[in-house]
């Protein structure tokens, strides 16, 4: 039988994490065939040995998917998709994982009923396995007078960064693999971005995942400087190609922040506030970012 739901999971030296992410597939409780693909990236340490037990254990439901060498976050990701049947996709990495166990039962139900909505999410919780300390997610502000969900626009999207990817489900007929070859810096914003794109976004009120901040994480702990070049990186490609007002605010606000948050004076300064001037012709914004120190 054809799964309704493929779950994906890439993972890479997550030996800690690896078998929590894999308990919170295996605690759903749906009333529709699934499959499980996890996509090992030839860890350096014990996760693959994990995987490879968890495979055994659960044949007809983990598709394990490896190579002998590293090829790489997006490269690994999209050897994912491509395996993937279902209507449906629910990603999870592999330092993440699922609390509620109706979490797929809820998010399918509704898509299923709402085909306007290409993708949905749900509420998580941020730990920091460091330093064992938990953190909400910054949305309850949405949900003060008690709704169940309510929609994510793209304006809502770029302004606050409202989800995490392990808390996705989204149809798979949305998402265009060829993305990941359009784009250098290719990551869950952009996907997203796309997703958005093509039908409306839903986000539900409850909680049903944790999402790792580790050492070994690919941005969780990233310093500052890392996160504004990072994030400029982003904005700027997602608006060259695809130039509609919100990321062109999205972009603003993306040079904004590394000009705010980074006080050398040197090359980078002077070209983003350029690029913001160009942007907004804002002068006296621009004075105030080239003379800042």
């Amino acid at each position: 039988m054809e799964p309704l739901l493929s779950v994906v999971t890439i993972t890479y030296n997550h030996e800690p994490y690896i078998a929590k992410c894999i308990e919170g597939v295996l605690i759903q409780k749906v009333n529709f065939p699934i499959e499980f693909i996890i996509a090992e990236d030839c860890s350096t340490d014990g996760t693959r040995a994990i995987c490879e037990d968890y495979a055994a254990k659960y044949p007809e439901l983990i598709h394990l998917i490896t190579s002998e060498t590293n090829i790489g976050y997006n490269p690994n990701e999209l050897r994912a998709m491509k395996a993937a049947k279902g209507k449906y996709i629910a990603y999870c990495e592999g330092d993440d994982f699922w609390t509620d166990p109706e979490k797929l039962q809820k998010q399918v139900d509704f898509l299923e009923k709402n085909e306007e909505y290409s993708i949905c999410f749900h509420r998580c919780r941020h730990w920091d396995a460091d330093t064992d300390e938990y953190r909400d997610d910054a949305c309850g502000d949405f949900f003060s007078s008690g709704a169940d969900g309510v929609d994510v626009t793209l304006d809502m999207f770029f302004d606050k960064w409202i989800t995490q990817p392990l808390t996705m489900v989204f149809r798979r007929s949305a998402l265009d693999l060829s993305l990941y070859g359009v784009y250098k810096y290719y990551r869950d914003m952009h996907q997203i971005y796309h997703l958005l794109k093509e039908g409306k976004g839903y986000l539900f009120a409850f909680d049903g995942g944790i999402r790792t901040i580790h050492a070994g994480g690919k941005a969780s702990k990233l310093g500052t400087v890392e996160q504004c070049r990072n994030g400029v990186n982003i904005a700027r490609e997602l608006f060259k190609r695809n130039r509609d007002a919100s990321t062109k605010k999205y972009y603003e606000e993306m040079l904004q922040w590394y000009l705010y948050n980074i006080t050398d004076i040197g090359e980078h300064r002077l070209k983003y506030s350029l690029e913001l001037f160009r942007l907004s012709s804002n002068v006296k914004k621009f004075i105030r970012n080239i003379t800042r120190r």
